[in-house]
């Protein structure tokens, strides 16, 4: 199958604020939840491993 270069969507300052607008109260409300507390918690276990392999 040949190589497809993707559309590169260009979005306005407008459109990023918007975006933002709309997404930060549900990023917010999931990191709350006790889901996103496990898996922000399990992110921060695998960067701490990570860094401790590099030293």
């Amino acid at each position: 199958m040949e190589n497809q270069k993707k559309p590169i969507d260009i979005l306005s300052e407008e459109q990023l604020d918007a975006l933002a607008q709309s997404l930060l109260p549900v990023m917010q409300e999931f990191f709350r939840s006790e889901r996103g507390k496990k898996i922000w918690a399990e992110h921060l276990r695998e960067i701490e491993q990570s860094s401790e392999k590099a030293a």
